[in-house]
C-alpha cells in the first residue's frame, strides 16, 4: 500500500486529490510504520525455542527494533 502513495507515503496521494483522500493515504501510512514495532514486540515475547521455530534470533529481533524496521 505505501508503494502506491510514493516514497514517503503521503507525496503522492496530496497532489490534486480531495481532502479525504489525504487523509486516508496518511491514516494508512502512519498504521504500515506503526505495524513493525508490534509484531516485533509480540515477537520478543514469545520464549527461544519458539523464536527458532518461526527461523528467528532473539538478537536479529532486538537489533530491528532498535533500529525501527521490520525484521
Amino acid at each position: 500500500m505505501a508503494a502506491s502513495y510514493g516514497e514517503i507515503g503521503v507525496a503522492a496521494a496530496a497532489r490534486g486529490h480531495g481532502v479525504v483522500r489525504r487523509a486516508v493515504a496518511r491514516m494508512n501510512y502512519a498504521r504500515e510504520r506503526q505495524m513493525p514495532r508490534y509484531v516485533n514486540g509480540y515477537q520478543l515475547a514469545l520464549d527461544d525455542a519458539s523464536l527458532a521455530t518461526c527461523g528467528y534470533d532473539r538478537e536479529t529481533l532486538e537489533r530491528a527494533v532498535m533500529a525501527g524496521s521490520p525484521v
